[in-house]
């Protein structure tokens, strides 16, 4: 079992490292890390949950044509380290209804826990950090007042960052997610009172 998590962890470090969205190595194995923290508290299988969370972004559509071509690519990881049949299957399930895009809650404990820890790091001052990182690899503007619903990193907080809250699985989850989520609220406060000089 450590031999295939280790195998699964090489694979994704050498294809995510310098990786410039903020779904690098270092943000697999914080969800990782948070996987492991809720599973603790929630249950679940903790061999398939590590697995899951270390593949999660292999075939992410950032990083492939299609999303046929980024299931092939996390499958040839999986298999190439060593994961079963039938666990593969089962994490396979996990990784293709983890994402927020695809507007889906996975079936399984293990695939609600992966979820919840993803979108945890969406969240908080890391997820800020992301939302800028990935904005400014699209070219997107930080904020646009005389544009409602501009594609601008400020207008992704509503869109998506904000609503993370009210979409997790578990309680644990939520716990962290709500500590997370008023950070955000500060932030943007803080935003706007900054660009409006009235700070």
């Amino acid at each position: 079992m450590k031999k295939v998590i280790r195998n699964v962890e090489m694979a994704v470090k050498k294809l995510l490292s310098g990786e410039a969205t903020g779904h690098d190595w270092y943000h697999i194995d914080q969800v990782r890390t948070m996987a492991l923290r809720i599973a603790k508290k929630e249950g679940g299988d903790r061999h398939i949950i590590e697995i899951a969370a270390l593949a999660h972004d292999i075939g992410d559509k950032k990083f492939h044509a299609t999303k046929e071509i980024g299931q092939k690519a996390t499958r040839k990881v999986l298999k190439d380290a060593g994961v079963p049949g039938e666990e593969l299957k089962k994490i396979e399930s996990i990784i293709d209804n983890v994402s927020f895009s695809g507007g889906k809650i996975p079936a399984s404990l293990e695939g609600k826990i992966v979820q919840d820890a993803d979108r945890v790091y969406a969240l908080g001052a890391i997820g800020i950090a992301r939302a800028f990182a990935t904005g400014a690899s699209k070219r997107n503007p930080i904020h646009n007042p005389d544009e409602k619903g501009a594609q601008t990193t400020i207008n992704h907080f509503y869109e998506k960052l904000l609503l993370l809250k009210d979409k997790m699985n578990t309680k644990t989850g939520r716990k962290i997610a709500k500590s997370r989520h008023a950070y955000m609220e500060k932030f943007l406060k803080q935003f706007y009172a900054e660009w409006e000089a009235t700070d």
